[in-house]
């Protein structure tokens, strides 16, 4: 491990790798929910259209940015950042293949849903996420990580903490290792989204590309709905690298707040997690949970011993260990058959 993290070193593998063993020796039934969900998929496009409507009647009612500042950023917070990260979640969805049969039509699909937020990131951000999933805790590959650079600047205080989460979005998409050479799918992204982009500015007008920007600003920064980038892998108890969140707003959120459960079992559509979640209480009842995402976001500004520090890093030989636990428990789960 370099000497050098600003992150705390652990010696411990990734949990999710174990407890998946487990949850499958002991509930075998959860397989059945395993698989692709083709009516996310449809509820992807009516969320797509119904955010271009919206920004095309945010231009028809409030025509001028100026005389109607106030009223164009209050919807583009309450409803626009709602639905942009809505979309973002149904790509979060596509990247491990949930909604359609082939990989190919989740990334077709994850491209649909990256129109309106406006910024090509759908390809982009499922290469990276695979390697989240697969290597957590492990600095420059894990994708998810803050830059030193971002926690060197934020530091534990308050104000700097609420800064840095209003413009997370931009950290998101320019310090978090997206500067790879793109491929053919990112360029198709990139080369949609440029005209689709160019369609709303001169179909649907100015206004409605600036409330959709605002969305997707809002949509990845401090809205409830966004708790999720900040409450899923840093350390808010000691000793938990992974929480969950359980309140209302995964009915948005394609129930990416069950996080522990979607690390444990990668190929259960978010509509079927909490099935699963009941099924494997006992896995998961006992862990350190919120049903707020808006007090996290309260307790994490204020609270002087949580930063962007605030996360677990492993070496790779700590993870391989990791893996060959697990390949010891599933062969010994074989022995019990």
């Amino acid at each position: 491990m370099k000497s050098n993290t600003p992150f705390e070193s652990i010696q411990t593998p990734d949990i999710h790798y174990l407890r998946r063993v487990e949850v499958l020796k002991k509930h075998p039934e959860v397989k059945k929910l395993m698989g692709y969900d083709p009516w996310a998929a449809v509820l992807t496009l009516f969320i797509v259209a119904g955010q271009l409507t919206f920004a095309w009647a945010v231009g028809i009612w409030f025509p001028h940015f100026g005389q109607y500042w106030w009223q164009i950023i209050l919807l583009s917070y309450v409803v626009g950042g709602t639905m942009n990260h809505w979309a973002a979640m149904a790509v979060h969805e596509m990247a491990h293949n949930l909604m359609l049969k082939t990989p190919a039509q989740n990334k077709a699909l994850a491209i649909i849903a990256n129109i309106p937020v406006l910024v090509p990131g759908a390809i982009a951000f499922r290469r990276h996420h695979m390697k989240h999933h697969s290597h957590l805790g492990i600095e420059q590959v894990d994708n998810d990580f803050p830059s030193h650079w971002e926690v060197k600047m934020v530091g534990k205080s308050g104000i700097k903490k609420f800064v840095w989460l209003f413009f997370y979005i931009f950290f998101l998409f320019l310090v978090r290792g997206f500067d790879t050479k793109p491929t053919r799918w990112e360029w198709a992204n990139i080369i949609t989204l440029i005209i689709t982009d160019i369609l709303i500015f001169v179909f649907l007008g100015k206004i409605a590309i600036i409330y959709l920007l605002l969305s997707t600003l809002w949509g990845f920064s401090l809205h409830p709905s966004a708790g999720h980038f900040i409450h899923e892998h840093f350390v808010f108890k000691e000793g938990q690298e992974t929480n969950s969140y359980y309140g209302w707003l995964n009915l948005v959120c394609f129930n990416v707040g069950y996080h522990n459960e979607h690390h444990d079992i990668m190929n259960i559509p978010g509509r079927f997690l909490p099935r699963y979640y009941k099924i494997t209480k006992e896995f998961y009842e006992h862990l350190d949970s919120t049903r707020s995402w808006t007090r996290m976001f309260y307790d994490f500004i204020t609270q002087s011993r949580l930063g962007a520090d605030k996360r677990y890093v492993r070496t790779e030989q700590i993870r391989l260990e990791g893996l060959k636990m697990a390949e010891s428990l599933r062969q010994n789960k074989e022995l019990v058959s």
